[in-house]
């Protein structure tokens, strides 16, 4: 045989073996019901709930979405197919992330879609704007700190288990099954002075009590110390209504700089005054 000849033969087999390692790398076995990861076994949320929740959650092509515990991947790849999110799963077994990015490939959606191996614990997701997970109530218990610490306004999505005393915002139903969704309030308990702007200025004392999303508090107005109704946040929005000598004073603002800025309307004045808070 010549050289030439030779040479040709090992480069087809080469070629050969080459796209049979391709496609055993892509060809990865479909995970088992259980499969065991680092805090819980692989349970599959079902897509119906997967797509309801994403929904609730007002997804958009403009959100990161991180999936903690991400198994076979069917939440980031939903998250980028349906909504056009960018996505990133977390994933402790190995296996089930290498099921995930093959997953992601055969779908076209290797540029949006990743998936790392890791503890959950230990990964920086804080620059997600929507966080889905379906963990036990302890692994989530463990987790909410660092939930509650994002950036107000980030929504997170459970399927079936709580987050304690933080009760959700909104719930999902599907086929009796329950999707929740508890949107990150800024922190603003504490003292305030508020000044309200306008031909006749006023200052009030304020003190909100915060637990979660929920609020309590008082505001001196006239030397009187109110209870306030209807008092809620909103990611950095805070409403919260005062009656002195039963004239409703409602007050709508928002967190920005460590300031609350915003408005305040009072029955039987036409125009909105402006106000500013400050610790």
């Amino acid at each position: 045989m010549s050289t030439s000849k030779l040479r040709r033969r090992l480069l087809l087999a080469g070629t050969s073996m080459m796209f049979a390692g391709t496609t055993v790398a892509q060809t990865v076995a479909e995970p088992v019901f259980g499969t065991p990861g680092k805090d819980s076994g692989w349970i599959p949320t079902p897509e119906g709930m997967v797509e309801a929740m994403l929904r609730l959650g007002k997804t958009t092509r403009e959100d990161y979405v991180v999936d903690l515990g991400s198994g076979d991947g069917r939440i980031p790849i939903l998250a980028a197919q349906v909504f056009g999110a960018r996505s990133m799963g977390v994933e402790y077994n190995p296996d089930l992330v290498a099921f995930s990015q093959q997953r992601a490939r055969n779908a076209g959606l290797a540029e949006r879609v990743r998936f790392i191996q890791g503890d959950v614990f230990e990964v920086d997701f804080s620059s997600a704007t929507v966080v889905t997970l379906f963990m036990p109530p302890a692994f989530n218990q463990k987790l909410r700190p660092r939930l509650l610490a994002m950036k107000p306004g980030t929504r997170i999505l459970s399927f079936i288990f709580g987050m304690g005393d933080w009760e959700p915002d909104e719930s999902v139903f599907v086929e009796d099954q329950r999707g929740m969704l508890w949107i990150v309030p800024a922190q603003m308990g504490g003292a305030w002075t508020v000044n309200v702007e306008g031909p006749d200025p006023a200052r009030y004392a304020l003190r909100l009590d915060q637990q979660h999303q929920k609020l309590e508090g008082r505001i001196t107005i006239d030397t009187a110390p109110l209870p306030l109704f209807d008092a809620r946040i909103d990611a950095n929005r805070v409403r919260f209504t005062a009656l002195p000598n039963g004239r409703r004073h409602d007050f709508d603002g928002r967190l920005v700089g460590g300031r609350i800025e915003g408005t305040l309307r009072v029955t039987g004045v036409p125009a909105l005054r402006r106000f500013s808070a400050a610790r």
